[in-house]
């Protein structure tokens, strides 16, 4: 089973740039990406989890909306927030769309402890490892998913033998026909399951110097990244590997 979801979000703006790009810029850049996302996924009759950022969650009643009207779940991503705006941002979501919120997601360094998360009303944890590099993290074993204080904690998932995360980054960066390499010996290995995601932001051209990106974050954003997922769920399908929301997978 492949988990694939999005994370609902700006890119990484640097402080020198930051007043460059408005909130409305950043509200489209996120509203575009998203649609593109939902457009390709409908075209390959495929549902996924959606995990939209707190801070635009009230900025986005439509965009929440849209995402649960074309069948895919809805969770929180929590990057930098207040448990008080993580739980307001969670009640605005169920309000505006008459979904439970069951899923969130967390930048690891603002990441609350299970407890506080069960707290506040969430039933699973899906973990994220971001980065800007392969090789950050040195701990190659073998995750899978367990329960903490009667939270379920889904861990993040490598390549079998490249020791590659599933992440982002990986996504943009290398070649299809590598990734698509990957998926197959992690799944022939018999993982119960795999959780890729990547960013609403990269199906936007960002290549205006303003946006602050590193020559290597520009590279296949937009229309190439919507090629790109594409190829992939086509794979997908044609390996018959299935895809799923995460709430229908663990409940």
């Amino acid at each position: 089973m492949v988990l694939l979801s999005f994370n609902v979000l700006a890119p990484e703006i640097p402080l020198d740039k930051i007043d460059l790009v408005s909130e409305e810029e950043k509200l489209k850049i996120i509203s575009n990406g998203t649609e593109s996302i939902i457009n390709i996924l409908e075209k390959h009759y495929v549902f996924c989890t959606f995990f939209v950022e707190v801070s635009v969650v009230e900025k986005l009643p439509d965009l929440l909306k849209l995402i649960t009207k074309k069948g895919h779940e809805l969770g929180i991503l929590n990057k930098h927030s207040t448990e008080a705006e993580i739980v307001k941002a969670k009640h605005f979501a169920e309000e505006v769309t008459g979904k439970s919120v069951i899923g969130i997601r967390q930048f690891p360094k603002f990441k609350f402890k299970s407890d506080v998360v069960k707290k506040m009303k969430f039933s699973y944890h899906s973990s994220m490892y971001f980065s800007n590099i392969f090789w950050l993290n040195k701990d190659f074993e073998k995750k899978t998913v367990y329960e903490e204080n009667e939270l379920v904690i889904v861990p993040d998932s490598w390549s079998l033998y490249s020791k590659i995360p599933y992440n982002d980054f990986t996504f943009q960066m290398i070649p299809l026909f590598f990734y698509k390499n990957m998926v197959n010996n992690s799944m022939k290995a018999d993982d119960e399951y795999i959780v890729i995601y990547l960013n609403s932001w990269q199906f936007v051209e960002l290549n205006h110097s303003k946006f602050g990106l590193p020559f290597y974050r520009k590279y296949n954003l937009g229309k190439q990244m919507e090629k790109k997922l594409s190829r992939f769920l086509l794979f997908l399908e044609e390996s018959e590997w299935a895809i799923n929301r995460m709430k229908d997978f663990f409940f």
